[in-house]
């Protein structure tokens, strides 16, 4: 077997920190276009959460340690649309720091969680523990995509997502396990 070169590893994981960002931004955003019943206690200028993992990934037999942060506000609102900005940051011990801003308006009214490129494959209700925030009756939605599984632990009560985490195995000698926890909110459901 031939050893494959640094430059072809260091890139391939670069590829790969900035793949699992983009998808978990954009799993946080979609996430949040469901209409939860408890709205009202989220739905405020300035209302934040914010996020962090950290994680080994095995990219071509050799291991990438990273820490992600992701933080998550409410900066308008109207009747029918949020618009929320979410800021992600991504360390690697490989590469240099990732870090992306989105600003998008999302739609109020849809009724479930909806992942495009990702299919449903179970969802059931748990009562959970979550550290900082004790037990919260939660929905768990359960998805497979392409890439990456995800699964995000969404409180009942509020809807806002309190836990994600994103898997992968086996493809091109790819593996990841990331939870991403709420550490840090000013939403009073949550307090």
């Amino acid at each position: 077997m031939e050893a494959k070169p640094k430059s072809h590893t260091k890139i391939i994981a670069v590829i790969a920190v900035a793949v699992i960002a983009i998808v978990i931004g954009a799993f946080l955003v979609t996430g949040l276009l469901s209409q939860p019943q408890g709205q009202s206690s989220w739905l405020f200028e300035g209302a934040y959460a914010k996020y962090e993992g950290t994680t080994s990934m095995n990219v071509l037999s050799m291991s990438i340690s990273f820490s992600f942060t992701l933080r998550q506000e409410v900066v308008d609102f109207n009747s029918t649309h949020a618009q929320l900005l979410t800021s992600v940051s991504m360390d690697s011990s490989l590469t240099d720091s990732v870090e992306n801003e989105v600003t998008v308006w999302v739609d109020l009214s849809e009724n479930q969680y909806l992942i495009e490129e990702g299919t449903l494959v179970d969802s059931y209700e748990a009562n959970l523990p979550f550290e900082g925030f004790g037990n919260r009756d939660c929905v768990v939605y359960k998805y497979t995509t392409d890439g990456p599984t995800l699964t995000i632990y969404v409180d009942k009560q509020i809807g806002w997502p309190l836990k994600m985490n994103v898997g992968m195995a086996g493809e091109d000698d790819l593996s990841l396990d990331l939870d991403i926890n709420l550490v840090e909110t000013n939403i009073p459901g949550l307090k």
